[in-house]
């Protein structure tokens, strides 16, 4: 009994003493959970203010990107009408437009980086052309004339022809050098027209051709037929070259001589085979000619510019026929021809308006002088022949275009020009004074860029040198191809 009193007075006084000890402990142990719980709940208030405001940021941007189309439509009052208050599924609306919003962003990070070089995203894969790429532009250019005419002492009164199916070549063959070819298809004939090339910078100041071409003999010479601003070339080219001009194999240097304030200054040298049957007819052992033509290009004005040309040719002949007492002998002896050219070209064109006016004027003279035996007896003579033209043309509007050309010829007279088998004509007449003009007005309507139409009235009469002729002409030019009408 004294035992268990004794034990129940000891734990008496050991909970006496270690009372306040737990309870400090017990305190302190519920301070420190406090703390940290407090700590919890700060961190879980910054962290939900943190994501409304991310929210909010989100919502307005957005708003601002969308541009919040549907209520942009809406009138003033129909916005008031809005409800204010958000739907059931808000939530589903919040995660949508962070989606989309993650998805602008992602966007605007792309576009915000450095943009690659050109030579950065380049892939080679091989240093030539494609197979398509070496393929030669191809045009096809018609030339269709229907023609009315009176003509003195002849019945036949119209005719309609294909003058010409001209089939065109162009390509580069490389960084210098361009090819040119023409083949005109007829109804009856196709033979070849020009084929050249020329490479560029062979110097500084000079280019190359070579390959058959048409010679620079003054402007015109040097154009298709198709090219030109009235159906036919002119009077005097055509006797003093004959109807097909010259062109001819060979070579041409073309060099540009500098400027001097204003004024560029040209010169072509082109050295070919004479086979031309006008002037070369005699000429059998191949020996070619020359051409040399000048060209000073001169700006007057922003509007307006003057060109002026000067040609000379030099070739030879070498054998004649010569008939004697009715016998027809070969004599070889060579004899010069000289050919001779001036051309002035003005044109006014408005830099503000050059599609709807111009006014140009160009003016061509041609010679010839052909040292000959004379058929009749051999001995030594000479022919001289000349004659131009003067064309006016004007630009009505940006598909009307109109002008005339006036053509003058004068061949030479002489009594041995009508030795029979031996004929002269057209350079060389036996008629006293012969001389003959042409009065040539045209309209041209440019349907558009690969179609026109021109109508043309020509009168030709003249002094001994045959009936006066009277043509009305419709012809139809249309171009199939990146050429459209290239002149040359």
């Amino acid at each position: 009994m004294k035992a268990e009193r004794f034990v129940l007075f000891c734990f008496l006084i050991l909970y006496l003493v270690f009372q306040p000890v737990v309870s400090a402990i017990a305190n302190a142990g519920n301070a420190t959970l406090e703390a940290r719980l407090a700590a919890l709940e700060g961190r879980f208030v910054v962290m939900q203010s943190d994501y409304q405001q991310q929210i909010a940021s989100l919502t307005a941007q957005i708003n601002l990107l969308q541009g919040k189309a549907a209520g942009a439509t809406d009138r003033p009052d129909e916005q008031q009408s809005l409800p204010a208050t958000v739907s059931a599924d808000s939530a589903d609306a919040e995660l949508l437009a962070l989606r989309q919003a993650a998805a602008i962003e992602s966007q605007s990070a792309e576009t915000s980086l450095p943009e690659k070089s050109a030579d950065a995203g380049r892939k080679f894969i091989a240093g030539d052309l494609s197979r398509q790429a070496e393929n030669p532009e191809i045009s096809i250019v018609g030339d269709f004339v229907y023609r009315l005419q009176s003509i003195d002492g002849q019945r036949k009164n119209s005719d309609a022809m294909l003058r010409n199916l001209g089939i065109h070549y162009e390509t580069y063959l490389d960084p210098y050098t361009k090819f040119k070819g023409a083949v005109p298809v007829k109804e009856d004939i196709s033979n070849l027209g020009e084929a050249y090339i020329t490479r560029f910078g062979l110097t500084p100041n000079l280019n190359f051709t070579i390959g058959k071409f048409r010679q620079q003999f003054g402007v015109v010479q040097r154009w298709h037929m198709a090219g030109l601003d009235q159906n036919e070339f002119p009077l005097a080219m055509r006797r003093v070259l004959g109807d097909g001009g010259l062109c001819e194999n060979g070579i041409s240097l073309d060099w540009q001589l500098g400027s001097s304030g204003k004024t560029t200054r040209e010169l072509t040298m082109q050295l070919t085979e004479s086979t031309n049957a006008r002037l070369f007819a005699g000429n059998t052992r191949g020996m070619p000619h020359m051409l040399l033509h000048f060209k000073s290009f001169r700006d007057v004005s922003a509007d307006t510019y003057q060109e002026l040309g000067l040609t000379a040719l030099a070739g030879v002949n070498d054998q004649w026929s010569v008939s004697t007492a009715g016998v027809v002998n070969t004599i070889d002896e060579t004899r010069p021809v000289y050919g001779f050219g001036l051309d002035f070209t003005h044109l006014w064109e408005p830099t503000d308006n050059m599609r709807y006016r111009n006014f140009m004027w160009r003016t061509e003279f041609y010679g010839v002088r052909k040292e000959i035996l004379r058929p009749d007896n051999g001995d030594r003579g000479a022919i001289t022949a000349w004659g131009g033209y003067s064309n006016v043309h004007w630009k009505l509007d940006r598909q009307l275009e109109s002008g005339l050309r006036i053509d003058y010829f004068e061949p030479d007279s002489q009594k041995y020009a009508a030795v029979p088998g031996f004929a002269l004509s057209p350079l060389a007449v036996v008629a006293n004074s012969p001389s003959e003009w042409q009065f040539c007005p045209y309209l041209t309507w440019q349907q558009s860029p690969w179609v026109k139409y021109r109508l043309e009235f020509n009168y030709k009469s003249g002094n001994n040198m045959g009936p006066d002729e009277r043509r009305l002409m419709l012809q139809c030019i249309w171009s199939a191809g990146p050429h459209k009408h290239d002149r040359y």
